[in-house]
């Protein structure tokens, strides 16, 4: 018996500008008002790093979350000032994860779950302060093998640690319906015999259901086939 998988190659937005993050105080005297925009073509300050998908759906844990932000003022790039960029996960306060003792910065952070992330530009006695904010949906990261010899057997990791349900869905024509739930034990860890046609394919995939803390954890399409 053969498994194989393979992971669709779109990628769904992952970020989406939030309503202000924070309220500032013009200075006594009138300061240019400035603008944080984004320091790559197309791009916004915050953004996927990775142009393929590993997993259809929300980033996965552990990859990289670009930062390519400027400070404008009437559409002139500011250099004048300082950076600061927060996240804030689920629960927990705001914490500085990059800062720039200048007005941009070219740096990137890891994606360590959902996550609400600022950037303050401090000002200066000519600039205003501003801020910006952006959502970034993360899903848990998991890897698949099958690691049986006559027979499939679906061996799957899940990380970070999950001690919950994972879901397998087989494909019937052009719809999905649930054929199993597992869960994980201790180390994150799940198996199952799957069956495979003495002709054709049949085609699976996995879900992890969605927290506070991660977006629906999804595999992409993968098929068992008899050798």
């Amino acid at each position: 018996m053969r498994l194989r998988h393979f992971v669709a190659a779109a990628l769904t937005t992952v970020l989406v500008a939030p309503t202000a993050l924070l309220t500032t105080t013009a200075p006594a005297h009138a300061a240019t008002a400035t603008q944080i925009v984004g320091g790559t073509d197309g791009k916004p300050w915050i953004y996927r790093s990775s142009t393929t998908a590993s997993q259809p759906g929300a980033i996965v844990y552990g990859e990289t979350l670009s930062l390519s932000i400027e400070v404008s003022a009437g559409g002139s790039q500011v250099y004048d000032g300082t950076l600061t960029v927060q996240r804030r996960l689920p629960g927990r306060h705001w914490k500085t994860v990059k800062t720039s003792s200048s007005a941009y910065l070219y740096d990137s952070v890891r994606a360590v779950g959902n996550a609400t992330y600022r950037v303050l530009y401090s000002g200066t006695s000519e600039y205003e302060p501003s801020s910006a904010g952006a959502i970034s949906h993360v899903q848990r990261k998991l890897a698949i093998k099958n690691v049986g010899t006559r027979r499939v057997v679906l061996s799957g990791t899940v990380s970070p640690k999950y001690h919950g349900k994972v879901t397998i869905f087989r494909k019937h024509g052009k719809k999905w319906s649930r054929y199993k739930t597992l869960r994980t034990n201790a180390q994150s860890h799940f198996s199952t015999p799957l069956p495979a046609p003495r002709r054709g394919r049949y085609y699976w995939k996995i879900e992890l259901p969605g927290t506070k803390s991660f977006a629906t954890t999804q595999s992409g399409t993968f098929y068992t086939y008899s050798a």
